[in-house]
């Protein structure tokens, strides 16, 4: 039995882990410190401090200074840990001991802490010197007579924590710097001046790039000279050589060795002594671009940590070299295209001059037949049709030519003086007829100059006719007008019209080659893009200068301006003026084609050609092109093979044509103003009465991606310019067949749909009987909460008849609390939002109410929703809850252990000093232990409350309170609490309403506010506490779930302090959440005062920013009642009012509890009866002694408090009767104190305990 005792190891310092195992089994008799038997209170008390804690901890003791440390400190003395506990410190840390030493020795001497926050040390604790950081403060431990004998070290290490934010600077300002670098050279500057002569993970550094041989690329720690930069790069390239590119992505050297012998230490005292080789990966391919070869820290192990941060610093150089090489392969692209674009130029120009041949001997046989008078009609409308284009592609190859001379140089203007201003009108006046045919009004006015114009007259001939070709295509009403006036030295001509205007956004890009304004609906879509570009560089070579002026739906006005006189040419382009210069050629050929454009407007918009139709497949077709030759060129193909033909000049009156009256097939050109060919075809499969007509799109666009663009947009068949008329007839023809084949299809998809109709309604008849059939609830209503229908499992949930409710809100059902939210939800389904596990509470039939979770949709009209009852799965969980929380309560224990174990040594020491000194006759120290004593059982209450609080049991006194003037009772202790650093101001509102609320808990929550406010401004800042009215909306209280709308007084408490970030902000009234270090906080503070402001039927909210400051808002309810009291001063402590012979009996099972209030009562002048428990003071109650209090605990043995009072009243029904209950609990309960019965919690001070039984006495 013996064996099992206890020993003083064990009761002296019960648990600590295996360092406390250590402790309990050391030989401390063969240490200067001796058995433990012998050590002093102070020694043991600070010993178990230590082992209890779960922070790192060391501390020396004696004149050894002999070494104690707890668990949490042991990877800090690694291989030490086996021998270090009871040994000298100056031992166990000899190798950092002159920087520590100092540190302790001051401690001993001066009893003043120390701080030191992220030190350097080189600990010897993995068997060679290792770079670390610490965080430390030394704190003096004093023996009994008040000397200072020992020491207390509380430790952080912040070693990975310094590393990796050294690391993560570097590799931050490497990667700015490669974001930079444009070259490869500029690559290797980054790296070496990120390295600068060498970083503590860094010390030395070279990268090579690969090649024939390594070039060095950047080097750090190294003179370009030194020997190891030529060994470096042999062991690359072996290194290289030997890697495997399956493997690894370095190579490592375990030692560096002879071959590097005599390195540079960099920033350390001595060289390293490993290194890593690390490929430089090159994008896309498994040969790397470098290598990187690094001698590493000598004081860090290489572990994954830093071989992760070596390659993420070679993964940036990779990153950098793969940008600067795409840089330099982009301008070489550059170069290239620039090249490619001038080759383009000198092609244009060559084709250009290889076309005028064919086209010449094109034109001039096709001249003679139309001048032969051999030729029938039909055969000279065939060739008319072919000379006309022919001119038409003689004037596109004229502008590529021109255009294509100029850019490339070879341009040679002939400038010669003429009459400008004549010689505009001519060319101008040319598109008389076309602009008569089409309705304009042409304003010609031209002045004449002061002074002949050197032009070259081939340049202005086309500078004129493309300004007014180009204002012809665009206005299809009004007026265009030509001017040529003088101004100044210039002359200027403008031409300006009434057409469609530009857009603002078209105008910078207008006079670009092959720039074509996006949607422009001319008279036709037809243009090459660069006939503005022409102009812009015929008017440069005069000199010159073309502008222009335009608004969308206002016309347009181009500007050209060219200096008069001849100063400005060069001389030898200059020659004499030539009689008769003709400009009927060039303008025949641009009047030609602008009156094409007019689209032979004289006849009707479409032409229809219905034909009896040959033996084979034929149709009803519509044409639509936008040039008249082609409408006319298909039209007769197609009405020669039998088929009908519907003509018209764009897409817009294509679709008006379908609608009328539907084709059997659409063959439309890709390319027409206003809509074009996908628009139509877009328009026509949008209309379910026109989508399943075949649509073949005409295009001059070739190649296979523009025929599988069309096809992609739904084109039936996409025919590429030039065709073949045997090749249209074809495709004409083959998606005729498959049209028809399509339709019967369709036939036989409509009895299929039919079948599939009686499907449909198999299976609504299937989904009534699920309404009929669900136990789930399911609701019909409209958005103002007007049910429309139910099903039946209303009857067996909620006890309703459909028919009872058909017309009610549903709302009326639903739990009051509930209700806001449940509204707020049905305007989420009105704006069109589903519903995903929505729970409210529904009135059953019989008064009760079930929680249900909804499903609901919204409809056009009506929402559509599903309802589960949850009712007992959220009982499960509300109990399952609930046991979670006393499972936290619980663990409170562990929690708040130490703070209870220091005020109990507070509260036990000072009584057993204050005994060893009462028998020492020594009763002049006694007032300083019971205060001491005193302050200590104070603080416990204090803990208690707040424990009782954050249960949210705690017994609340509600009265009406007036808030500012408890605000202004408190201003000067808040100001003495927070300090002279933090100015305290108070925004009070006038006409603030009363809430009902206990007046000391709000106190309590407000200081506890300001000392958190405080303690987050550490370097001062200011304290705004402020009160005002508030009306909380329906919105308000969805969004906080927990509190009803209505009228609220709003108390915040702001600081400008160091601000939560939101996941904090989040957490602030969980219990037992704290940012504060370990002892500082227990984490109850915000959840009491939440705890309260709920128990209030209130709210909290938390408003905070980072860096800003914080603000802590309570909402009160508005107290409806008598107006509040004001708030009394404190009174001056005053002497207990004595008793004067009443009786009191007083049962409590506690006798030294029992004990103190007799003796309370008695030395008071009262008569006092005691009971160990309920039925004892029952007996003694309903004897005939008189009673006149009964002063009772609330949980008693036997009979409870409660239950006492109850059978006592029965012969004593006067009785009064005051709870005494160290539990909370039974006080919150509704109805618990009877009149004539008060409480008071445990504990509490005589004096309030003398005071309440004196008033309930005399009351």
């Amino acid at each position: 039995m013996a064996g099992n005792l206890p020993t003083p190891h064990d009761t002296l310092f019960p648990g600590g882990g295996e360092m406390g195992a250590r402790l309990r089994a050391h030989d401390w008799a063969a240490t200067a410190l001796g058995p433990v038997a012998g050590w002093p209170q102070s020694l043991t008390t600070a010993v178990r401090i230590m082992l209890g804690s779960r922070f790192a901890m060391w501390m020396a003791w004696g004149p050894d200074l002999t070494f104690f440390c707890n668990d949490a400190y042991k990877p800090t003395l690694g291989v030490k840990e086996a021998w270090a506990l009871g040994s000298r410190s100056d031992v166990v840390w000899a190798e950092i001991w002159p920087d520590i030493g100092p540190r302790i020795a001051q401690v001993l001497r001066t009893g003043q802490a120390t701080w030191d926050e992220a030190l350097l040390l080189f600990l010897e604790r993995r068997g060679f010197s290792e770079e670390s950081y610490h965080t430390f403060s030394y704190s003096p431990l004093a023996d009994e007579s008040g000397i200072v004998t020992g020491m207390l070290c509380v430790v952080s290490e912040e070693t990975e924590r310094v590393i990796g934010e050294r690391r993560l600077r570097c590799l931050r300002d490497l990667g700015a710097g490669m974001a930079a670098a444009r070259t490869v050279a500029e690559v290797g500057a980054v790296v070496a001046a990120c390295l600068g002569e060498g970083t503590p993970d860094l010390p030395v550094a070279l990268a090579y790039l690969v090649g024939d041989e390594p070039a060095l690329l950047a080097r750090a720690g190294l003179g370009p000279d030194h020997p190891a930069a030529g060994r470096a790069a042999e062991a690359a390239a072996a290194a290289l050589a030997h890697r495997d590119p399956a493997g690894p992505a370095a190579v490592a050297a375990d030692a560096l060795g002879p071959l590097f012998a005599d390195l540079p230490s960099g920033p350390w005292d001595r060289p390293p002594v490993h290194a890593r080789v690390v490929p430089i990966a090159q994008q896309g391919q498994d040969r790397p671009a470098g290598v990187f070869v690094a001698g590493l820290n000598p004081y860090r192990p290489l572990d994954e940590a830093y071989r992760g941060f070596v390659d993420l610093f070679v993964g940036q150089i990779a990153t950098g070299l793969a940008n600067a090489n795409a840089y330099e392969a982009e301008r070489r692209r550059a170069e290239a295209f620039a090249e490619l674009d001038r080759q383009k130029t000198v092609f244009f120009s060559n084709v250009s001059h290889e076309f005028r041949t064919p086209l010449t001997l094109m034109l001039g046989p096709l001249t003679e037949v139309l001048e032969s008078s051999a030729v029938d009609p039909d055969t000279s409308r065939l060739v008319e049709l072919a000379h006309r284009n022919g001119l038409r592609l003689l004037k596109l190859v004229n502008a590529l030519l021109d255009f294509s001379r100029i850019e490339a140089g070879r341009a040679q203007a002939a400038y010669e003086p003429l009459d400008l201003a004549r010689f505009t009108a001519e060319l101008a006046s040319s598109f008389r007829s076309a602009t008569d045919k089409a309705g304009l009004v042409l304003d010609v006015d031209c002045t004449p100059l002061p002074e002949p114009a050197f032009v070259d007259p081939e340049m202005w001939e086309k500078i004129v006719l493309n300004l007014v070709s180009n204002a012809f295509k665009f206005t299809l009403d009004g007026e265009i007008a030509v001017r040529l006036r003088a101004q100044g030295d210039h002359a200027v001509l403008t031409v300006s019209d009434t057409g469609l205007g530009i857009p603002e956004a078209e105008l910078p890009r207008l006079f670009e080659r092959f720039q074509r304004v996006e949607g422009a609906q001319g008279r036709s879509f037809e243009g090459s893009g660069i006939g503005l570009a022409l102009v812009q560089e015929l008017v440069r070579l005069h000199g010159g200068t073309v502008g222009v002026e335009s608004a969308p739906g206002r016309g347009s006005t181009f500007t050209v301006s060219l200096p008069l006189g001849r100063a400005h040419l060069p001389p030898e382009r200059i020659r004499a003026a030539r009689a008769g210069i003709s400009t009927a050629t060039r303008s025949h050929v641009f009047v030609e084609e602008a009156t094409r454009w007019l689209d032979d407007e004289a006849a009707p918009a479409s032409d229809l050609v219905e034909a009896p139709g040959p033996a084979g497949l034929t149709g009803r077709v519509l044409l639509a092109d936008d040039n008249s030759d082609m409408r006319a060129y298909v039209r007769r193909l197609l009405g020669d093979a039998g088929h009908g033909v519907e003509a018209v000049g764009d897409g817009q009156a294509a679709l008006a044509a379908a609608r009328r009256r539907a084709p059997d097939l659409v063959l439309s050109d890709v390319m027409m103003p206003g809509l074009d060919g996908f628009g139509l075809l877009a328009a026509l499969r949008a209309d379910p009465a026109l989508r399943g007509i075949p649509v073949i799109l005409l295009s001059a666009r070739a190649g296979e991606e523009a025929r599988i663009e069309g096809l992609a947009a739904g084109a039936d068949d996409y025919l590429i310019k030039p065709f073949s008329a045997r090749e249209l007839l074809a495709r004409v023809e083959t998606n005729l067949r498959l049209a028809r084949v399509r339709h019967e299809a369709a036939d036989a998809l409509r009895q299929v749909n039919e079948t599939l109709e009686a499907q449909v309604a198999a299976r609504t008849r299937e989904r009534d009987r699920m309404w009929r059939l669900s136990r789930d609830v399911m609701l019909v209503a409209r958005f103002d909460g007007t049910i429309t229908a139910l099903n039946p499992a209303w009857r067996a949930v909620l006890g309703w008849e459909a028919q009872d409710l058909i017309g009610l809100p549903f709302l009326d059902l639903v739990h009051p609390d509930d209700r806001a939210r449940t509204r707020a939800e049905t305007q989420r389904l009105a704006d069109g939002h589903a519903t995903l596990l929505f729970e409210n509470r529904y009135r059953h039939a019989d008064g009760s109410y079930r929680t249900l979770s909804w499903t609901a949709v919204p409809g056009e009209e009506h929402l559509h929703a599903v309802g589960r009852d949850v009712t007992e799965q959220r009982e499960l969980e509300e109990a399952f809850r609930q046991s979670q929380k006393m499972e936290a309560v619980g663990q409170l224990t562990g929690g708040i252990a130490h703070d209870f174990n220091n005020l109990l040594t507070g509260i036990v020491g000072s009584l057993d000093l204050l005994s060893t000194r009462l028998s020492q006759g020594r009763l002049d120290v006694a007032p300083r232990y019971i205060e001491a004593a005193l302050t200590s059982a104070h603080r416990a209450a204090a803990l208690t409350h707040r424990l009782l609080a954050f249960a949210r049991r705690q017994p609340l006194d509600p009265r009406p309170v007036d808030a500012n003037a408890l605000v202004v009772s408190l201003e000067d202790l808040v100001r003495r609490t927070l300090g002279e650093t933090v100015a305290l101001e108070t925004r009070l509102a006038e006409g603030l309403w009363p809430t009902l609320c206990d007046a000391n808990q709000l106190e309590s929550a407000i200081l506890n506010l300001a000392i958190n406010a405080r303690d987050a401004m550490p370097e001062g800042g200011r304290l705004v506490v402020e009160t005002r009215n508030v009306e909380l909306d329906a919105v308000f209280a969805a969004a906080h779930g927990d509190v009803a709308p209505g009228a609220y007084l709003r108390l915040a408490v702001t600081d400008t302090g160091t601000g939560m970030p939101p996941e904090v902000v989040r957490r602030a009234f969980d219990p037992f959440f704290t940012t504060k270090p370990l002892g500082q906080g227990t984490g109850l503070g915000l959840s009491m005062i939440y705890g309260f402001a709920r128990q209030s039927d209130g709210h909290a909210v938390i408003t905070s920013e980072v860096g800003r400051g914080t603000t802590v808002a309570l909402y009160l309810p508005r107290h409806a009642g008598p107006p509040a009291a004001e708030v009394p001063a404190p009174a001056p402590a005053a002497t207990p009012p004595a008793g004067s012979g009443e009786t009191v009996l007083v049962v409590e099972d506690e006798p030294a509890v029992r004990s103190l209030i007799v003796d309370v009562l008695r030395d008071l002048g009262y008569r006092a009866l005691e009971a160990k428990d309920g039925p004892a003071g029952l007996a003694a109650l309903r004897g005939s002694a008189r009673i006149d209090l009964l002063v009772t605990d609330v949980g008693l043995p036997g009979l409870n408090g409660r239950q006492l009072a109850d059978a006592a009243r029965e012969h004593r029904p006067d009785l009064k009767v005051l709870f005494i209950t160290g539990y909370a609990e039974n006080a919150a309960m509704a109805g618990f104190l009877a009149p004539g019965m008060q409480m008071i919690t445990k504990p509490f001070p005589l004096e309030l305990l003398a005071r309440r039984i004196r008033a309930m006495i005399e009351g």
